[in-house]
């Protein structure tokens, strides 16, 4: 019995070392600046939120095409014609269920693409 107890309490606080993460990722390039918030709510379920706003020279456009990726698997989002709203777009409450974690030093990679240009770019943590 006191096996079982201790086994219990033992997956219990490992479970609990998984739950609850939330991570910071940004990067900025010529044009873009980028902050994506991972919030890992178990050990196959997290959630994601983001902005991505223009900083470059000339107007902002009023749509980007966008795809984040990480885990060298395609895993990720993307959106088409996602309008800018002040020179923004924000997205929010993505949840991805089933799928593999972010961690808190991997790299995200992501791609804009607006008034045919495209650009790359990385985004990392403060570790």
């Amino acid at each position: 019995m006191r096996q079982i107890l201790l086994l219990v309490t033992l997956v219990f606080l490992m479970s609990g070392c998984v739950d609850g993460n939330s991570y910071s990722f940004s990067g900025s390039g010529d044009n873009w600046d980028i902050l994506y918030e991972v919030v890992v709510t178990n050990e196959v379920e997290q959630q994601t939120a983001g902005k991505i706003k223009y900083i470059g020279d000339n107007k902002a456009p009023e749509t980007i095409d966008y795809k984040i990726e990480y885990n060298n698997k395609g895993q990720g989002s993307s959106g088409e014609e996602s309008t800018l709203k002040y020179g923004a777009f924000k997205f929010k409450d993505v949840t991805c269920g089933n799928c593999e974690i972010i961690q808190k030093d991997d790299e995200i990679e992501v791609e804009i693409m607006w008034g045919g240009q495209t650009e790359k770019l990385i985004l990392t943590t403060d570790i």
